[in-house]
Order: structure tokens, then C-alpha cells, then sequence
């Protein structure tokens, strides 16, 4: 497991580089354009989106549970935005007090988390009355014969902890946020089964 975690997080920039080329980047500055005030981004990764944070964010925390991918992220955060708070902690169980954030942000993160509805409820309760998730994720295909291969294919995907057959935007739904605008689109360069994608903002 532990070398799986360390060769995940050795790989994942360079796996992820094609999409990101291709358009994926250029969808990660879009949603987090209108991140604002006190923001936590949940599942950081890497840290990917950290160029794309604008200034009005006043304070940026990234939680992100594995070692690996913290050390990654820790030389990213020296190099773009020093003054970024690092803390290990996975969407769950947030060590914030309720009503702590202004933004939450998710990408590519409750596709894999083990429980979606208690990371959701997580994220409602650590966001201030008014405040916003922003989420571009995987989700389950409205294409019949590709959510039929995307449900064969999840013990695969599972073992980097993906589950790419979820009804994430359901899921949002129904977690008490409203769901303010939604878009549906593809992951480019990505296989069929990973492609499909929402990206937008639900408030409390």
C-alpha cells in the first residue's frame, strides 16, 4: 500500500500532464476564479490549482491526507505561494471549527473519497452561511454503455482510489448545499470511462 501511495503520488503530474495541456488547466482557473476570502482546498494533491487562486483569496489551507503527495505539495506551495497553510487531513474528518471558510474547493476528489456523503457533510459544516463549494469532478456517464464499463471498470480504478461511476452531482444535491450552476463536460485526453465531468458551484 505504501509503495502504491509513494509510485501514485511519484506519477501523478506526469500522468495528468496531457489533460492538463489539452484543456484541463485552463478549466481549473475558470472555477477557481470566483474562490474568495478564507478558502480551503480539500484532496490538494500535488497542487495543481495553486497558481490559479487569485488574490481575493485572504487565506488558503490545503488539506491533504497522504505523506506523499504532501511533500510534492509542500515544494510547490515554497515556489508559488509561500504564505499557504499545509495540513494532513482528509475530507471526513477536517480539524476545523464549523463555519471556519468562506470557499471550499474540490477537484477530482469525491470520486475517491471512501464516504461521499460524510465528506459532503464535512464541507457544509466547515463553510460559513452564505459560502461556496466550487467541484469539477468525475462523475457517471449518461451514456448507458459507458456507465455500464465505467461500473466494470471501478475495482481498477479503485486501486488508486478512484470510483469513476459515481453520481457525484446527486450527491451534492442532496447534501443540503444548493447547487448554483453546473456544467457538463470531459476530462480531455482521458480514457472514455474517466471523461465524463461537472465543474461548478453549490452554496450553503
Amino acid at each position: 500500500m505504501a509503495i502504491r501511495r509513494r509510485l501514485f503520488a511519484a506519477l501523478y503530474d506526469r500522468v495528468s500532464k496531457g489533460s492538463e495541456e489539452a484543456g484541463l488547466r485552463e478549466q481549473r482557473r475558470l472555477l477557481l476564479a470566483d474562490a474568495a476570502g478564507a478558502t480551503l482546498e480539500i484532496g490538494a494533491g500535488t497542487g495543481l490549482n495553486l497558481e490559479h487562486y487569485p488574490e481575493v483569496v485572504t487565506r488558503l489551507v490545503l488539506a491533504e491526507p497522504d505523506e506523499h503527495m504532501r511533500r510534492r505539495l509542500a515544494r510547490r506551495v515554497s515556489e508559488l505561494r509561500p504564505a499557504t497553510e499545509i495540513v494532513a487531513a482528509d475530507a471526513e474528518g477536517l480539524s476545523f471549527p464549523d463555519g471556519s471558510f468562506d470557499t471550499v474547493v474540490v477537484t477530482f476528489v469525491l470520486c475517491s473519497v471512501p464516504r461521499q456523503e460524510a465528506a459532503l457533510a464535512e464541507v457544509t459544516r466547515v463553510l460559513k452561511p452564505g459560502g461556496r463549494l466550487l467541484f469539477l469532478e468525475h462523475v457517471r456517464s449518461d451514456d448507458e454503455q459507458v456507465a455500464k464499463w465505467q461500473d466494470r471498470m471501478r475495482p481498477l480504478y479503485n486501486v488508486v482510489g478512484c470510483n469513476p461511476n459515481r453520481d457525484t452531482l446527486a450527491a451534492i444535491e442532496s447534501s443540503g448545499l444548493a447547487v448554483e450552476t453546473v456544467e457538463h463536460g470531459e476530462v480531455p485526453k482521458a480514457p472514455k470511462v474517466e471523461r465524463p465531468l461537472i465543474a461548478g458551484i453549490a452554496r450553503r
